[in-house]
């Protein structure tokens, strides 16, 4: 009973990250969903526009 329970919660998160990435790349495009990914993960975009001149 409690198992079910847990898996199910699991179950629910994952399908509700996965259908909100696929949701928010349709709406604003996979390039643009991307580089936020990259931005909040801290890894660099190869993007100089933020740079200090």
């Amino acid at each position: 009973m409690v198992f079910e329970l847990i898996a199910g919660f699991v179950a629910l998160v994952a399908a509700s990250y996965i259908g909100t990435t696929m949701a928010l790349r349709g709406y604003f495009g996979a390039a643009s969903f991307d580089r936020v990914q990259r931005r909040e993960s801290g890894e660099p975009n190869g993007d100089d526009s933020s740079a200090d001149d």
